[in-house]
């Protein structure tokens, strides 16, 4: 019983040195995070996920928190998700505790009421003329694959690229609506993205044992192609391979399609995260599969769905007890089977820059085309194009 107290003790300190070797490296990673000139962070201009549909039901405002910002969103009369900056221009009440009616949310604190769309105030129930001041901040929404989006740039500017739906997303044959999860990490969203091409870090922390690894670069997107042996979530059948394909729009937008040599099922994975604040994200996780139904009889299916995307999400919290305790190294010390770490920066850097000075000349391949079954069908193809 001693035994057992002095290692449950031995436990609890090592947890508490992690804890406070998290807060002290804290401060040092806020020295090199992006920044505007007057010293106040800068979040990336792009699409970000703030939430999941059902969560936000129409006629009701609905407060979020992300970029430092309160946010206000609702779903109008028209079924569509708009959101505002929820401060009021007028004394500054939260509008996310206000009222909608129709398209437009109504402040609490004297009623002004401003649209979805523009933000502007169009009714000042005790005053016939509305100031020409009286408007707070819209965003651009997008809502696919049930999951809501919203569009911020630091420079105000209109959307520079698309998100496509996800084609399998409620297709037949595939499980409907996601397996999903969401927490909040403690990190900046460079850690995340980083992961892409980190393909050193695949056998000692997920035990992939990868054979061949090629990174995706198209403009704002980017991404990896890669299989090997993985020990959990490919190992069906005696030397079974994993094949994965991994496609990032923009910042913090994801899709990773996964099969094996053994057939027994397909998988798709969105990821996505949004800052809350500096040093804290949001992150969202969900999983749809198809089954051989030869293997898995419908009945069976959202078992291994269930199963798979527990699998899944335990193989990304590994990556979590990392990030949440690592220190930036803005000039790391790299080696030659690192993956193009440093051109996944400068790729990732273009969404903390100014439009006019953003140059993605140099992140283009042909990769994006292939798909997960090319990997594993039309291996020689995919090989034989990387030569050339």
């Amino acid at each position: 019983m001693e035994t057992d107290n002095r290692k449950g003790g031995d436990l609890n300190a090592k947890a508490e040195t992690l804890r406070r070797s998290s807060a002290a490296t804290a401060q040092r990673n806020l020295i090199t995070i992006p920044r505007h000139a007057d010293g106040s962070p800068r979040y990336a201009r792009g699409w970000h996920m703030v939430g999941w549909s059902d969560e936000f039901p129409q006629g009701e405002p609905v407060p979020r928190d992300y970029f430092g910002m309160r946010l206000a969103f609702f779903r109008g009369e028209d079924g569509k998700i708009r959101c505002l900056d929820a401060f009021c221009p007028h004394l500054g009440a939260d509008l996310s505790a206000g009222k909608v009616f129709g398209n437009e949310l109504q402040c609490p604190f004297h009623n002004w009421q401003y649209h979805g769309d523009t933000g502007k105030c169009v009714k000042i129930p005790y005053c016939a003329s509305i100031p020409a001041k009286a408007k707070t901040r819209a965003f651009k929404t997008l809502e696919i694959n049930d999951t809501v989006l919203i569009w911020f740039d630091p420079e105000g500017g209109e959307p520079d690229y698309d998100i496509l739906p996800l084609e399998d997303f409620n297709a037949k044959g595939w499980t409907k609506g996601w397996r999903r999860f969401q927490i909040t990490i403690k990190t900046h969203p460079r850690e995340v993205i980083e992961n892409t091409v980190d393909k050193g870090h695949l056998l000692p922390i997920h035990g992939y044992d990868v054979d061949t690894w090629l990174p995706v670069w198209d403009g704002h997107m980017t991404g990896e192609l890669m299989w090997g042996k993985h020990t959990r979530l490919a190992a069906d059948a005696q030397d079974d391979k994993l094949y994965v394909r991994s496609l990032t729009f923009g910042p913090a937008y994801q899709y990773t399609w996964q099969t094996q040599d053994s057939k027994m099922f397909d998988s798709a994975i969105l990821t996505a995260w949004c800052p809350i604040d500096e040093s804290t994200i949001e992150y969202w996780f969900g999983v749809i599969v198809k089954a051989n139904a030869d293997n898995f009889p419908p009945e069976h299916l959202e078992a291994a769905a269930q199963g798979y995307c527990e699998a899944s999400y335990q193989a990304f919290m590994e990556d979590v007890y990392i990030w949440e305790r690592k220190l930036y190294r803005p000039e790391p010390t790299l080696c030659a089977s690192d993956g193009p770490i440093a051109k996944l920066r400068r790729w990732y850097s273009q969404f903390y820059t100014d439009r006019a000075q953003v140059d993605t000349r140099l992140f283009h391949n042909s990769n994006k085309k292939w798909t997960v079954h090319d990997l594993r069908d039309n291996m020689q193809a995919v090989l034989a194009e990387q030569e050339t």
